[in-house]
């Protein structure tokens, strides 16, 4: 009776041994990463032309959080001091539209993209530009607010303020 206690006994700690090393093992995996990049959001007046390098005044941010599971972005911005009731169109600088902003009577505004697309080449810098479509800058754009340079889909720094 006791050999049989003694076997039991020994098959269930075999039997605990291998569901520890199991779970384990799961909770070791890693998940697919998630990079985010945060930027001021710098206000430079009229348009400049893609490639120009530009200067301004601190006035807002905007948050790119690229999940890489499924490789869709959310883009997270926040507008202050901008032309009060107006829609902004927002766009990947120099590349492709991706939504609008409208502020409020104060010139403060959010805007809250999903974007399922790419943004960039993976691990290519890109920036995001918040413009008043105008005759008054480049690419017909006025008023405009620019942030990054963002870097994500690599496994580099992503963007972050300056």
């Amino acid at each position: 009776m006791r050999v049989l206690a003694r076997v039991a006994v020994a098959g269930i700690i075999s039997c605990t041994a291998a569901f520890g090393v199991a779970a384990s093992a799961q909770a070791t995996a890693k998940p697919a990463p998630a990079l985010n990049g945060n930027a001021y959001l710098v206000h430079v007046g009229a348009n400049p032309a893609c490639g120009a390098t530009f200067q301004g005044k601190k006035s807002g941010e905007v948050n790119v959080h690229l999940n890489a599971a499924d490789t869709s972005y959310q883009v997270n911005i926040s507008v202050r001091g901008a032309l009060p009731k107006t829609t902004y169109a927002v766009d990947i600088r120099c590349v492709a539209l991706i939504g609008t902003l409208t502020t409020n009577a104060s010139g403060h505004g959010t805007a809250h993209l999903t974007i399922s697309s790419p943004l960039s080449v993976a691990g290519t810098p890109f920036f995001v530009d918040v413009s008043v479509p105008s005759a008054t800058g480049s690419g017909a754009y006025g008023d405009t607010f620019i942030a990054g340079p963002f870097k994500l889909g690599d496994k580099g720094k992503p963007g972050t303020k300056k």
